[in-house]
This record gives structure tokens, sequence and C-alpha cells, in this order.
């Protein structure tokens, strides 16, 4: 048989794409394409479309025996819910950086079950469906970072047994309930950072007994009950700066918790009372909370 670029002749390669064998990679980055090429040969593992401008994506278009998709920095609008359905050999899935996609219907990663890495960075997005990552048991790393999320309903992850990294820094979230976390036993890393959190539940963490670094810096977060990071017996790794913290009797239990924290921590800031302004609550004396009551 003629074979060109490792594949047989009669799955030639799509045009302005290249492609190669062992494993299977159909590349078609950077030519301006407003839609999935035609002609991806079936039996395509890697396929890598990002910096173009595809603008929807429908089913048929790709092959099932797909394991690395790449389809970031596109112009992304709407995702048809059947799209990625079949394709239960996918491990890495790269939405991000489409900005115009804004929503997601629940159903569009279901059946994804060897799915490791989910890029859904900057894409617009200001809410997620109720169940959109149900069944995602092998996923290890999301990327929800740089979007419009203010919220994040219960049990939104409850199905993600084996996530370890979760980044949501950069979003306009403003509070962290209790059960947001939930079913993240596995997470290592979860970063917080640069959204608007003004209040964390004290059980948020209940479940992440394998955490071991979290980021809070640049929220607005006047407290932070110390009984809320008792749930974190693995953390090392803990940011909470640029945070207008206010370092009176509110903040005991938190400075108590700091003195008996072994890991790495960054400043705590104090911006309120007066006569603690510019302080830090990590350097802060027991003198210092006078007339409050034990946490």
């Amino acid at each position: 048989l003629l074979v060109l670029c490792g594949l047989d002749l009669s799955w030639s390669c799509p045009h302005h794409c290249i492609c190669y064998t062992a494993p299977s990679t159909i590349s078609c980055q950077a030519h301006n394409f407003l839609v999935v090429p035609e002609g991806i040969p079936p039996n395509s593992e890697r396929i890598f479309l990002q910096n173009n401008k595809i603008h929807r994506l429908h089913p048929g278009r790709f092959s099932s025996e797909t394991v690395v998709l790449w389809i970031y920095s596109n112009n992304i609008t709407y995702i048809e819910p059947s799209t990625f359905h079949g394709f239960t050999l996918l491990e890495d899935l790269d939405l991000g950086d489409n900005r115009h996609l804004h929503s997601l219907a629940e159903d569009t990663f279901h059946g994804l079950t060897r799915l490791n890495a989910l890029h859904l960075y900057r894409c617009g997005l200001s809410s997620l469906p109720n169940n959109i990552f149900q069944g995602l048991r092998n996923l290890q790393y999301l990327y929800l970072q740089e979007n419009h999320l203010k919220f994040l309903q219960d049990d939104i992850f409850i199905d993600l047994h084996n996530l370890s990294h979760l980044f949501l820094h950069g979003n306009r979230l403003w509070s962290i309930n209790q059960n947001a976390f939930r079913g993240l036993q596995a997470l290592d890393r979860l970063l917080l950072h640069q959204n608007q959190i003004e209040w964390v539940d004290r059980l948020a963490f209940h479940d992440l007994k394998r955490l071991t670094t979290l980021y809070l810096f640049n929220n607005s977060l006047i407290q932070l009950s110390g009984q809320c990071l008792d749930m974190l017996p693995a953390l090392e790794y803990l940011r909470l700066n640029d945070n207008p913290w206010s370092c009176d009797c509110k903040a005991l239990s938190l400075w108590e918790w700091l003195k008996r924290f072994r890991g790495s921590t960054s400043s705590v800031g104090c911006q309120a009372p007066v006569n603690m302004v510019g302080k830090d609550l990590k350097e802060l004396r027991k003198e210092d909370f006078p007339n409050c009551s034990p946490s």
C-alpha cells in the first residue's frame, strides 16, 4: 500500500495539515481554519488544531481513537453536546482560550472515562452546569482559571476522585460553600487566588486531606477560621497575602493556627483595626488580642 506520512493513502492528510505516524498525528494548527478540516483519518491518535479561527464543534469531524485533542486559541462559541461522545480513549482535551464560548451543555464531557487533563481556561464561562464533570473519575488536572465564575455549587466536583490539580484563579468567586470541594480526596493543589472571595465556610476543605498547596492571595478576605485550615493535615504551602485582613478578635483562631503551622506561609497583612494597620498577623503576640475569648 502507498503510505502518505505514515497513513494509508485512502485516508490522506487533510489539506494544509501535516501528518505523522507512531503515534498517528494530525497537525493543523495556525492555518486560519474556520471549521474543523475534513478528512481527518479515523485512526488519528493526536489532533492539533490550536491557533485557528474555528467557531463551532460538531460530531463526526474527529477520530474516536483520539488520545490528545488540542483546540485551544480558536473562536469557538458553541460545542454540540454529542461532539465528544464515544471518545473513550481521550486523555487530554484542551479547549482553553476560546473566549466567546461562554457556556457548555451538561453532557459535553460525559463518557470521557479516560480523560486525564481538561483545559477550560479563558473561555468566558460564568457558570458550570451541575453535572458537567460527571463520570470523569480519571481526571487529574482541571484548568478553569481566568473565566467569569462567580459561584461553585455543592458537589460540582463530586466524581473527580483522582483530581490532583484544580486551577480556579482569576475568576469572580465571592464565597466558598461547605460542599463545593466534596469528593476531592486526592487533591494536591488548589489555586483560588485573584478572585473576589469574601467568605469561606469553616468546613469547605473537609475532604481535602491530601492538599499540600493552597493559594488564597489577592481576594477580599477579612477573616478566615483556623478551623477551616485544621481540615488540611497535609498542607505545606499557604498564600494569604493581599487580602484586607481584620486583625481583631475574629482573627484569633487564624493566628493560633498560624502559630502551629510548620509549612511555608506568606505574610498576612492587617488592614484593620487602625492600631494594627501594616502589621503581619503572624508576628502578633497573644497580648495583641486583649479581651478576646479563646477561639
